[in-house]
C-alpha cells in the first residue's frame, strides 16, 4: 500500500480521549491516520489531542445529541474532505439488576450505547455513499451475549447495538461502505469506575484491544460481528 494513501485515511472516533478510545486514537495516529476526536469534556479533549500530536479535530459532543452527532461527522468531512472510518466507541455501564433498575438508567443506556451510534452512522453514510467506500465500526460487548446477571440495561442495549449493526450491514451491501461491530471482554478501563470491585486482574488492557480491531480493520474479509474474549 502506498504510504500516501494511509496519510489521507480519516478515521472519526467517540470517546476518543479515554479507555479504549485513547487507545484507538493512539494507535490509529501511528498509523497515520488523520483523526476526529469526539467527546463530552472539552478540556480532556483537546489536553489528550495535543498529547497524541498528528493532524487531529476536536469535537466536543454528547452522543445522546442527534445534532452533536451530526455536527461531529459534518465538522469531519469538512476539515478533511471524507470520512473512510467511523468508530462508535463511546458507551457507558452501570450494574443493575431486575429489581434495580430505573426507567433513568435505562433511558441513558440506550441513549449512550444505541441511539448515539445510530446517529453517527446515519450522518457518516451519507458522506461515506458519495465516496463509495468507508468502514462504520461499533464496539459491542460479550454482555450481549453472554447474559450476564446484573447487566439488565447494559447487556440490553449492546444487543440492540448488534441488531443495529447487522441491520445496517444489510442495508448497505453493495455500496463499498463496510460494517462490523466488535465486541471485546472486560477491560481495564473507567467504565467500571463506579464499582470499581468488578474490575478483574484478567481484563484486558485497552491498548490490547486496540490492537485487534486493527487488525480487523485491515482485514476486509473478516467476519461482521467479531467476539473477543478475555485471553485464558
Amino acid at each position: 500500500m502506498d504510504l500516501r494513501d494511509v496519510m489521507e485515511k480519516v478515521a472519526a472516533i467517540t470517546g476518543a480521549y479515554s479507555g479504549l478510545g485513547a487507545a484507538l486514537s493512539r494507535i490509529f495516529t501511528k498509523e497515520g491516520y488523520r483523526l476526529a476526536l469526539g467527546g463530552k469534556n472539552k478540556e480532556e479533549l483537546e489536553k489528550f489531542a495535543k498529547e497524541i500530536g498528528g493532524d487531529v479535530l476536536t469535537v466536543v459532543m454528547d452522543v445522546r445529541n442527534k445534532r452533536d452527532c451530526e455536527l461531529f461527522i459534518d465538522s469531519t468531512a469538512k476539515r478533511f474532505g471524507r470520512i473512510d472510518l467511523l468508530i462508535n466507541n463511546a458507551g457507558i455501564w452501570k450494574s443493575s439488576n431486575i429489581d434495580e433498575v430505573s426507567e433513568e438508567e435505562l433511558d441513558d443506556m440506550f441513549k449512550v450505547n444505541v441511539f448515539g451510534p445510530i446517529y453517527c452512522s446515519q450522518a457518516a453514510v451519507k458522506v461515506m455513499r458519495k465516496q463509495n467506500s468507508g468502514h462504520i465500526l461499533s464496539v459491542g460487548s460479550t454482555a450481549a451475549i453472554d447474559y450476564k446477571v446484573s447487566h439488565i440495561a447494559y447487556g440490553a442495549s449492546k444487543a440492540a447495538l448488534i441488531g443495529f449493526v447487522g441491520c445496517l450491514k444489510t442495508e448497505l451491501e453493495g455500496t463499498g461502505i463496510r460494517v462490523s461491530v466488535f465486541s471485546p471482554g472486560g477491560m481495564k478501563t473507567k467504565l467500571f469506575r463506579s464499582k470499581p470491585e468488578r474490575l478483574r486482574d484478567d481484563f484486558m488492557e485497552p491498548d490490547f484491544v486496540a490492537g485487534k480491531i486493527l487488525e480487523h480493520i485491515k482485514n476486509p474479509s473478516d467476519e461482521w460481528n467479531v467476539v473477543l474474549r478475555r485471553p485464558k
